[in-house]
């Protein structure tokens, strides 16, 4: 899903954050009335199974008792909520405003929405229509498409059309930098060229960049821009004609508004590239009708076909997963929410723009689908939505399954062997850590809390919810991967870190000291020893700042005189894009000086601001009192805690930090492992 990302937050960092807040448990659905279908349907779940038909009648009363409920109509601005069945359009309807300021409502038929990355279902059916005509082969190496362009590969495995449609590229990068206003296509892939770093096929990983490049491979291999490939070949065909890749002057008239949290209207904004693959279609809710009905009458809209039947098939297969009771990805669609499906095979696709939020599901077997779409950033409704649709029409009809007995090679397997630290492929500051109980079940510790997973198979477990986790194993057999509860990425296992020399397991800053080393956080120019009584530079300081940030390094010039041509420039450039690092005076950074404890506290205070706002931010100080400029950033650090034995506390709970003092290596690990592992983890 692709978001525009207010300056200072990464698009791995902020994607991941809501996408992992989608995955929390079936929320509660507050009871507005006695008659709500929907409360009543999520309350009655456990009590009675009997499904509700699927009509024009029950979904309009579905839909109505949501958007009627005060707590909802208080913080929507607009909204689209849109049903098919058996070729049919059950439901089309539009709530609140698409311009509250003009009291415009959203009308379902001409009210445009940004579809955001539902975009990449039609991607997706792009690929997938030159490829049953045989100008694409899906086995085959991308580089044979990818006119101009060669995407470095350290792994000797081909990256294949396959690896692009289900986000399984390996890529050391999944998200494009800012781009310039109007950035083409072409220009916008060629400015972003990733390494494959990880072998392709072996992890799921959301992938922006994947389907950027899928744009350009259509527009090479159909030498049709990609924007007029789709018109012609999708938009047209299904008489999708308020739709456009394109944000042409009709589009604009007709575009609803997005509004920020408070309510207020966000600045038209363009789509980067301006073409864009991934998530730049603009439709209504009359034109994805007819594409989701196509869809589930596998190919056909009447007597017009997209895709042929079988290609059509393939593409809402699953085709990747962890497990084979845990899929992930289909060719274009996802397999998110697995344990709201209630049994039932569920395809969808979420996006996610400013403004703009959508969720669209199918049950391809039922001939169902549903979208939900907002233009506010006040709420939320799609997981409560699709939770209380499965929970009304497709209760689980499946009988309590009845203990499983394991194979004796499955009861002897030690459960330690799922123990470790892993971490997010997508956002390196997910982490989530294991340990094996003596009952037979796991703990896994995380940032969305504590959970008990019991095992089901050798690598499936559940959690006290009902939501699964896989493991999956590397070619000898040990662990590498979990997919649990952050479902745009796998988490990796992380190896237990190679021990220092100077470092010992009893020493008072080891803990922070390994678990930077195992995260990769630190820079090691001698492995084997750290030097934990060292000074550290400003530039030194920068560098494990961006490492615990997972930023991509900046291509720009760096901004200080005295840095250019030093080794760290691109880190300290890329600390000054994304945590706004200033200099000294002058023009300067003086990268080599070694940097005190309240510089070390204000650089750590910019990165908490953006990325840890969880974090105490005030504490009394006593003893050496910090300069004016360092002082908010000083009490941050006390109040954290976020400092090892070299800070003295007082019985009266005041914090003695000594902030003109040089920072040493250990005391740098103390203040920055805990801004690498968010809380609960």
């Amino acid at each position: 899903m692709k978001i525009i990302i207010p300056k200072g937050i990464t698009p791995a960092i902020l994607t991941t954050a809501i996408l992992i807040g989608w995955t929390a448990a079936a929320p509660s659905l507050p009871v507005a009335a006695a008659q709500d279908p929907i409360a009543s349907a999520q309350n009655a779940s456990t009590a009675s199974k009997k499904a509700v038909p699927v009509t024009a009648e029950s979904v309009e009363q579905f839909a109505d008792a949501y958007f009627s409920r005060p707590d909802v109509k208080e913080r929507l601005k607009g909204a689209l909520f849109l049903v098919v069945k058996d070729d049919k359009v059950l439901l089309n309807k539009g709530y609140g405003y698409a311009d509250t300021d003009a009291k415009k409502p959203v009308d379902p038929d001409t009210t445009v929405f940004r579809m955001a990355s539902i975009s990449k279902v039609f991607t997706a059916t792009a690929v997938m229509q030159l490829a049953e005509q045989g100008k694409l082969d899906l086995e085959r190496d991308i580089s044979e498409y990818m006119t101009g362009i060669t995407i470095p590969n350290r792994t000797g495995s081909p990256l294949t059309m396959k690896h692009l449609l289900t986000h399984t590229t390996g890529y050391d990068y999944t998200e494009g930098s800012a781009a310039a206003n109007r950035t083409s296509l072409e220009s916008y892939v060629k400015e972003n060229i990733p390494t494959v770093i990880r072998k392709p096929g072996e992890a799921y990983r959301y992938d922006n960049i994947a389907y950027v490049q899928q744009g350009y491979i259509v527009q090479n291999v159909a030498k049709l821009p990609f924007e007029t490939y789709t018109k012609e070949h999708i938009l047209k065909p299904l008489g999708m004609n308020r739709s456009d890749f394109v944000m042409s002057d009709e589009i604009q008239a007709n575009l609803a508004k997005g509004y920020d949290p408070e309510g207020k209207a966000i600045p038209l904004y363009e789509n980067t590239p301006y073409i864009d693959p991934t998530g730049g279609l603009f439709s209504t809710g009359g034109d994805m009708a007819k594409f989701m009905i196509a869809m589930l009458n596998d190919g056909k809209l009447g007597e017009t076909r997209i895709l042929k039947e079988q290609t059509a098939r393939t593409m809402k297969s699953f085709q990747f997963g962890v497990h084979n009771d845990l899929p992930v990805m289909a060719y274009g669609f996802e397999s998110f929410f697995n344990h709201l499906h209630n049994g039932e095979a569920v395809i969808g696709k979420g996006g996610d723009l400013a403004g703009a939020h959508s969720w669209m599901w199918m049950l391809p077997e039922h001939k169902v689908g549903a979208l939900v779409i907002v233009n506010g950033e006040a709420i939320d409704p799609r997981i409560e939505l699709f939770a209380a649709f499965m929970q009304q029409f497709y209760p689980d009809q499946r009988a309590a399954a009845p203990p499983q007995l394991q194979r004796a090679q499955e009861q002897q397997t030690p459960l330690t062997r799922f123990e470790g630290t892993y971490r997010n492929l997508r956002n390196p500051q997910a982490i989530s850590r294991i340990t094996a109980n003596q009952d037979g079940t796991l703990t896994v510790k995380d940032q969305m809390g504590t959970h008990q997973l019991q095992k089901l198979e050798a690598l499936l477990f559940q959690d006290e919810e009902g939501m699964k986790a896989g493991f999956k194993e590397d070619s000898r057999g040990e662990i590498s991967y979990f997919y649990y509860n952050a479902p745009d990425s796998f988490f990796e296992k992380l190896p237990t870190p190679a021990p220092y020399s100077d470092v010992p397991e009893h020493h008072p800053y080891a803990s922070s000291i390994y678990l930077l080393k195992q995260l990769g956080k630190i820079s090691d120019d001698n492995p084997s020893k750290f030097g934990p009584e060292e000074t550290l530079t400003r530039a030194e300081f920068v560098q494990m700042l961006v490492q615990i940030g997972g930023f991509p390094l900046s291509k720009e010039p760096v901004r200080f005189a005295d840095t250019a041509g030093h080794p760290l420039a691109p880190e300290i450039q890329t600390a000054v894009e994304h945590i706004g690092v200033e200099g000294v005076q002058d023009g300067r950074f003086e990268p080599d000086r070694a940097i005190t404890r309240q510089e070390a506290a204000s650089l750590a205070w910019k990165f908490a601001q953006a990325f840890r706002p969880d974090l105490p931010q005030e504490a009394k100080l006593s003893g050496e009192q910090p300069s004016p400029w360092a002082r908010e950033a000083v009490q941050f650090v006390a109040a954290a805690k976020l400092f090892g034995p070299e800070v003295s506390m007082g019985a009266d709970g005041t914090v003695d930090y000594k902030p003109t003092r040089p920072m040493l290596r250990q005391e740098a690990a103390a203040l920055l492992a805990p801004l690498a592992v968010p809380s609960g983890s």
